[in-house]
């Protein structure tokens, strides 16, 4: 499923009417526009200026997602085909390395819009640089003339490079020096960074322009966001995945760009009715930096002077010794506020809970990498397939491998209603509703059998290929592009479970995830909760390649040129090393120590058991029942007064995962 539609889902994350709920730095920036047009002043667009801007913004998003995923979709596919013919794990460590460069940017894009330039600009100065960096790919693929036709099948597949072919004799070459591999990884820096500051600014400036409508307006405007993700990612698997597979790389590298172009286009026209914000005090990010530094200074000046008197100067018998972020507090000899060092402290907190999950991240990004490998080794067709049938220009119709993606978005779509308008109500009014760290706990256990489920399909795809013997085996050639594909006769529609599983795990550890952001999240810091859950996100996929370059040399093959399968029977000869179904175990068994740290960090710090925002829009509050445990009582709105700081009031006693009210 499209990855940033789920942090848009239609929750009260980013659907309430208070500006500090938007992923905004509400902290550091002011309703203050820059003079120049009659659209600096929300109250003075007409209704149509307003509606353009509404389909600017969610016409630009489409389409962006549109060009992200139709580079993610089959990346492993044109590195790992001819003439480039990277080898597949190589491959797979180039998309997690692009995923993970893309979501660490977000928090420096944050940065730079908020300290530096504003949104708008930075924007702007974004797409030219995302444009740039995606016309690098068509140029690493032949224009698809006779010419370059001529060349398949036979033994000079290399066509010539600007970005040069390695022409070494050995067939084993390090990820640095596989073909045109500084192009490819300089491309990736650069779509990175213009996605990371367009991902991270375009969604709070499209919140911008409807938040001053109120609630509806914000909630329409984000359901209608997550719609056109989900379309904007359906057409990349499903169209422009087929055209990159089936036809030519080249044209289906060529829509990236167009797509973006024409999403350029859109959002600078819809710039005079855009309410354009400044931000004029710099960011959150500068001022957890500042709040540091000067609790590191304090407490260094004190901890020399030995002075054990000074450490502890003005505190109470009851009152514990102060941790080193609590020498910025003003009583301790810093210089800033109480509210502002203690929401650090919860920010840290939170933090803690986001990196237990980077095991989630480096299970749930083998779906675009490795998966895709593994698929690209099974019958793609839904007939027995040969090279030499290919060649005679009889292909039959093959499944691009990048479709088995779209189930995990066809299981969201699906149960993600079902849970929200059905079982979550029933189990609300029963007075069982689970805890966000219960339904993140849930998703991750889902992780550990979609990696055991990939590991069996890949047992058994071996096991089809060596069951005769060791030197033939049910092997099929496919031709992909100009490159043949020695996979098995088990179809590729047996990953479907996988796929599926990793989708209902979407549903609760990534949806409870976000949710759990905006709860716990200090009303000072929602500005860069996001930014920040992106970057653990991001880190998660680095470190999915990292995990690949270190069983490179066990399981892997040192080049495969389209056969994953070794030589031999990886059961009968276990020095070969042809285990990807060993590395799928691996991964379920990280995913396993990821859960215990979880529980250990979430349980521990008292994080997560909050009752889900779900139950205050229905109208329930929590009461505690005798034995400390949280429980949802219906209470209808006519019991309840109607003033804003009542509600602000049962909302932060009830649902800060911070209080102590909430320790169980």
């Amino acid at each position: 499923m499209d990855d940033d539609s789920r942090r848009l889902l239609p929750s009260p994350a980013y659907g309430t009417s208070s500006d500090s709920d938007l992923p905004e730095d509400s902290s550091s920036s002011t309703d203050q526009a820059p003079p120049g047009g009659p659209c600096d002043d929300p109250g003075q667009r007409t209704p149509g200026q307003k509606r353009l801007a509404f389909f600017a913004i969610i016409l630009t998003e489409a389409l962006e997602r549109m060009a992200f995923y139709s580079l993610v979709c089959n990346m492993v596919l044109f590195l790992n085909s001819n003439p480039l013919a990277w080898a597949s794990y190589h491959a797979a460590m180039a998309l997690f390395t692009f995923n993970g460069l893309s979501y660490v940017a977000t928090v420096f894009g944050g940065w730079v819009a908020d300290a530096l330039f504003g949104k708008y600009p930075t924007i702007f100065a974004a797409f030219f640089v995302y444009i740039v960096g995606c016309a690098v790919w068509p140029a690493l693929y032949p224009y698809p003339s006779r010419t370059f036709i001529s060349h398949c099948g036979t033994a000079d597949q290399n066509v010539s490079h600007w970005c040069a072919v390695n022409t070494s004799a050995s067939y084993t070459v390090p990820l640095g020096q596989e073909n045109c591999a500084w192009a490819v990884f300089l491309a990736i820096g650069i779509i990175s960074c213009g996605y990371g500051f367009v991902r991270v600014n375009i969604i709070p400036f499209g919140a911008h322009q409807v938040e001053h409508e109120g609630q509806k307006a914000t909630r329409f405007y984000f359901n209608w966001l997550y719609w056109f993700f989900n379309v904007g990612s359906l057409i990349a698997f499903g169209v422009v995945g087929f055209i990159q597979q089936n036809v030519s790389y080249f044209y289906g590298y060529l829509l990236p760009g167009i797509f973006l172009i024409v999403a350029f286009v859109i959002f600078v026209s819809g710039s005079k009715n855009y309410v354009k914000k400044r931000e004029a005090h710099g960011s959150i990010l500068t001022n957890i930096f500042c709040i540091c530094k000067n609790a590191v200074k304090v407490y260094w000046h004190k901890n020399r002077r030995r002075d054990t008197e000074v450490l502890t100067s003005g505190l109470s018998q009851s009152e514990q010794v102060p941790c080193c972020i609590d020498y910025a507090k003003v009583r301790y000899g810093g210089q800033f506020t109480e509210s502002s060092v203690n929401d650090i402290k919860a920010l840290g907190r939170i933090l803690l809970v986001f990196a237990s999950m980077i095991p989630y991240w480096m299970v749930y990004y083998q779906m675009q990498t490795t998966f895709i490998v593994q698929g690209l080794h099974m019958n793609l067709s839904f007939v027995s397939v040969n090279v030499s049938a290919a060649k005679d220009d009889t292909r039959h119709f093959m499944i691009p491998a990048s479709w088995l993606m779209m189930f995990d978005v066809i299981f969201v779509l699906f149960l993600l209603p079902l849970l929200d308008r059905v079982i979550y109500p029933r189990l609300d009014r029963a007075g069982y509703s689970p805890s966000l760290r219960l339904r993140i706990l849930i998703g991750m256990l889902f992780t550990v059998a979609a990696m055991l489920v990939a590991g069996a399909v890949e047992h058994f795809r071996l096991w089809t290929i060596w069951s005769n013997n060791a030197t033939s085996g049910a092997i099929q050639e496919q031709l992909i592009g100009c490159t043949t594909y020695y996979s098995s006769e088990m179809s590729i529609l047996w990953q479907i479970p996988q796929y599926a599983l990793v989708g209902i795990s979407e549903i609760f550890t990534i949806t409870a995830g976000l949710e759990l952001a905006y709860i716990a999240a200090p009303p000072s810091m929602k500005g860069i909760i996001m930014g920040l859950y992106w970057f653990c996100e991001g880190i998660g996929s680095l470190l999915g390649s990292a995990t690949i370059a270190i069983f490179e040399s066990l399981w892997f093959p040192d080049v495969d040129h389209g056969n994953i399968n070794c030589e031999r029977s990886p059961f009968a000869y276990p020095e070969q090393k042809c285990h990807l179904d060993f590395y799928f175990y691996t991964l379920a068994g990280f995913q396993v120590v990821g859960i215990l740290i979880f529980i250990v960090v979430a349980w521990t710090l008292n994080i997560g058991q909050s009752i889900p925002l779900r139950v205050q829009e229905q109208g329930i509050v929590v009461v505690r029942s005798s034995d400390s445990t949280p429980r949802p009582t219906v209470v209808t709105p006519s019991d309840l007064p109607n003033t804003s700081s009542f509600r602000n009031h049962v909302q932060r006693r009830n649902y800060d995962t911070s209080s102590p009210a909430m320790s169980s």
